[in-house]
């Protein structure tokens, strides 16, 4: 009898221990079976989940494309009701025996009542943070009924704004402004309009939907925090937040690259939230570098959470090894604004990034890639994240970590003010601290901004004048406390060592802009008119906006206009242009700006296609101005990002790349002037200069041809010499008079020309007209133009001309496909090859071209 005791005794303690093993965790997406209805409708329609109300309309022909037309307005009223959604799924016995069941959401926008078999179990608020749901009570073996009721976020947000008896500021929302209700909502603020977007206010389960099932521990995150950073050796601590539900002792492995190299065991946790360091090295790190610079190592690091020597959960991250910081040391005229990466400064070159979507889950890895890659090829090494758009994906991020480009991320606040609102207060706190642990991991976050405009809006715009005194006081402090509390906290706790912003633009000190030290959005060119000139006159430490709009490609206007529609200022046209100015003139828009502009510089067209392309060499040129003029005032002058690389629908916009891909002038323009090594010629005093700024962190040994050539090819004057241009410098190499070079010909009929070569290899080029295009004498010239097969899709195009060509633009006729350059002038006599990636049986006739010249022509 005393044995059989002893026996169930064993049997016993070994069932309890059994009963305290975390079993592994267990996760289930929930993305089939959704289907949608308006609020209060009988009937169902089919969803897709991640989605959102609009693209399940579309998908479901219950409205037509708000792309097209005027169509956007057609559909206005979908932001006004309120929208179900509902799927039905199974749960397994194992998983209903585990002790912990979340209904994890990983964004919802916005406004959101989840029920879970008719319980509400959440009322959602904020569409930039994760939702993570205690389910287990409301779950049940078998079948399972999901429901969230969004309401709309106009409504909502109206019913806030009724009860402020005083208008907050919202200046870009496409609405009266006492009915600007963006500003109560944390939400995506484009969704409401901006100057180059529509107004298209939806909602719906904008991110993955999951059951997670786990036991006693569960892994909320990794940190991979620095300790010490050296060529030698880098030592980093894996924090790694544990959840748990029961006091117990777990173990950990951290992998480095597949290899396990470091352990922790019998770590002793708590019920709550515990964070464990595991402390790790890295022998002689290979180093993260931005494009041009040099690799973008990433390690990979795993976390194993073990009892005893079983895997209980598994977590992986990415490790770039690397030094950032932002310096503003201080000199006789202000202070710099400069980022060194991994202790060597750099020139940031780059442009401000939005959602190339309005319509947010369209935005698939394919446009993820495309843009990025946009951004690598055209020499970038930094994207702005602008404030009016979402905190990004980790698809997004990870992109930029591995082709080697910065991030500098805005918080989601752009020229709005916000309400003097406890709860309101509490709800930024919770998306600052979840967005920054999110994206704290990855080596091409630069630094986080607070807000886009909003000092300056408050200082210069007149936003402070439009209260009373004590209104204005009330909303100053609610400044303070978001921006320089709450979200610098957030940066300090989560992120440490990276450096915050309050807002882009302003100077030290919180102060306004002043172009001597900070950042600075300059826009003297477009909104104040002034000429491509002022951008090289008080020069800004670091331009983080500048621009210029163009009209998109042709066969993208098509995608959204028919033959009606086809000039500057027809009712689509001007419905499309969102970028108004009536203290010009009344009716004054951004069309007419494009055109004030294009008259500037070039001849006035005779029909809209040529108008189209004249606005794009407008916008490239004068961008181009701007980039050279930073580039040559390099150290004083840190950072170049023009206003914007993409478009998040078709139209005319400050884009560099159009809604579909296709790059504009712009963009080849940017390529060649975001050269790592390139020369800069320009006029100050009477003189022609020529400099080379070299970004490298090696020194070269070029060759520098400088000529001056007739519009016939004639080499009127020649000057070469063996230069040695330092790693990281901007240097002047030679100057000369301008009337000393034009003695020998007609400044209407003469080019400067000025190569670098690297031994036999050219590896850069500008050229210097002395009179504005519209000036210049040009002609009616035969293109000599033959195309031959390398691979099935790629083509060599050469061509040579017998007189001078200015802007020549390669098109395809009906195909897409890719120019290894385009937009370019043709010195006579010089073959230029360019090779066409693209699918076209027939290259002869799928390849046409126009310049200048054609513009001319009725």
């Amino acid at each position: 009898m005393l044995k059989l005791i002893y026996f169930l005794s064993i049997i016993a303690i070994f069932a309890c221990q059994a009963c305290n093993t975390d079993k592994e965790l267990k996760e289930i997406e929930l993305t089939s079976n959704w289907r949608f209805r308006q609020a209060g409708d009988s009937v169902w329609h089919k969803a897709s989940v991640p989605g959102c109300v609009h693209t399940d309309l579309l998908e479901n022909k219950l409205i037509p494309d708000p792309f097209y037309r005027k169509n956007e307005l057609e559909v206005k009223w979908v932001e006004e009701k309120d929208w179900e959604y509902e799927t039905k799924f199974h749960l397994a016995s194992d998983i209903v025996s585990f002790t912990h069941i979340n209904l994890h959401f990983s964004g919802l926008d916005t406004y959101a009542d989840v029920y879970l078999n008719d319980s509400l179990v959440l009322k959602a608020d904020n569409m930039f943070i994760d939702w993570n749901i205690p389910a287990k009570n409301f779950l049940h073996k078998g079948e399972n009924k999901l429901r969230v009721y969004f309401h709309s976020a106009v409504n909502t947000g109206m019913e806030k704004l009724r009860k402020v008896p005083y208008t907050l500021m919202a200046t870009n929302e496409i609405a009266p402004e006492n009915e600007r209700s963006n500003v109560f909502t944390r939400k995506a603020p484009f969704h409401y309009g901006w100057d180059w977007g529509p107004r298209l206010v939806t909602c719906g389960i904008w991110k993955p939907v999951k059951i997670e099932a786990w036991d006693n521990f569960k892994i909320n995150s990794i940190y991979i925090k620095p300790v010490s950073i050296a060529k030698e050796l880098a030592t980093y601590d894996a924090v790694v937040e544990v959840n748990a539900s029961v006091s117990g002792k777990i173990n950990f492995d951290l992998l480095l690259d597949g290899e396990i190299i470091s352990s922790l065991s019998e770590v002793t946790v708590n019920p709550g939230i515990t964070d464990i360091p595991v402390s790790f090295s890295i022998s002689k790190p290979e180093y993260w570098w931005t494009n041009g610079l040099g690799g973008h190592k990433l390690y990979r690091i795993e976390i194993h959470m073990k009892e005893g020597s079983r895997i209980t959960e598994t977590m992986q991250t990415r490790l770039g090894v690397r030094t950032l910081e932002l310096v503003q040391e201080k000199d006789s005229l202000g202070s710099g604004f400069m980022f060194k990466l991994n202790g060597v400064p750099v020139f940031m070159k780059g442009a401000n990034y939005i959602p190339s979507d309005i319509f947010l889950t369209r935005n698939s890895s394919a446009n993820y890639k495309r843009v990025i890659k946009d951004a690598v090829d055209a020499n970038m090494n930094m994207l702005r994240v602008w404030g009016g758009g979402i905190y990004e994906s980790d698809e997004f991020y990870d992109l930029l970590d591995e082709n080697g480009i910065l991030a500098w991320n805005d918080f989601m606040f752009a020229c709005n003010l916000q309400p003097d609102d406890s709860l309101h207060l509490e709800n930024i706190k919770k998306e600052a601290e979840y967005n920054v642990k999110r994206l704290r991991n990855h080596p091409s976050i630069a630094l986080w901004c607070g807000n886009n405009e909003n000092l300056t809006a408050w200082y210069t715009w007149g936003w402070k004048d439009k209260y009373s005194p004590e209104i204005s006081d009330k909303l100053w402090k609610v400044y303070e406390k978001i921006f320089y509390q709450i979200l610098p906290d957030a940066v300090k706790k989560y992120h440490p060592g990276i450096s915050y912003w309050p807002s882009s633009p302003q100077s030290a000190g919180n102060k306004i802009a002043d172009r001597l030290s900070g950042d600075e959005h300059d826009w003297l060119v477009w909104f104040a008119q002034k000429p491509f000139s002022s951008y090289s006159e008080k020069v800004p430490r670091f331009v983080s906006e500048y621009g210029l709009q163009s009209f998109p490609d042709m066969k993208t206007i098509k995608a959204f206009a028919d033959d009606s529609d086809l000039y500057y200022r027809s009712p689509v046209m001007e419905h499309r242009q969102r970028s108004n100015m009536p203290w010009i003139s009344p009716g004054f828009n951004g069309n007419e700006m494009i055109k004030e502009y294009i008259g500037r510089y070039y001849k006035l067209p005779e029909n809209f296609e040529s108008f189209v392309y004249l606005s794009q060499l407008v916008q490239a040129e004068g961008i181009r101005y701007a980039i050279e003029s930073h580039r040559r005032n390099k150290p004083w002058c840190m950072g170049s990002l023009y206003w914007q690389i993409n478009d998040c629908w078709p139209t005319m916009s400050w884009s560099s790349v159009d809604y579909f891909g296709r790059w504009k002038a712009l963009h080849y323009m940017v390529k060649k002037a975001f050269e790592p090594v390139s020369p800069l010629i320009y006029r100050s005093n009477g003189k022609i200069n020529v400099s080379i700024v070299n970004d490298l962190l090696q020194s070269k040994n070029l060759s520098l041809h400088a000529d001056l050539y007739d519009f016939t090819g004639k080499l009127l004057w020649e000057k070469q010499l063996d230069i040695k241009s330092e790693a990281n410098s901007n240097m002047l190499y030679f100057n000369i008079p301008e009337n000393e070079l034009l003695i020998r010909g007609n400044p209407a009929n003469c080019v400067f020309s000025v190569s670098l070569s690297e031994g036999e290899k050219e590896i850069a080029g500008r050229l210097f007209y002395f009179k504005d295009v519209k000036d210049l004498n040009l002609q009616k010239t035969g293109i000599k133009k033959t195309i031959s097969q390398i691979d099935k899709s790629t083509f060599e195009i050469r061509l040579v001309s017998s007189y001078l060509v200015k802007n020549l633009a390669l098109e395809t006729k009906s195909v897409d496909g890719s120019f290894s350059d385009n937009y370019f002038d043709m010195i006579p006599g010089k073959i230029y090859k360019i090779i066409f990636c693209g699918n076209t049986d027939n290259p002869e006739s799928e390849i046409s071209y126009m310049s200048v010249y054609d513009t001319y022509l009725k």
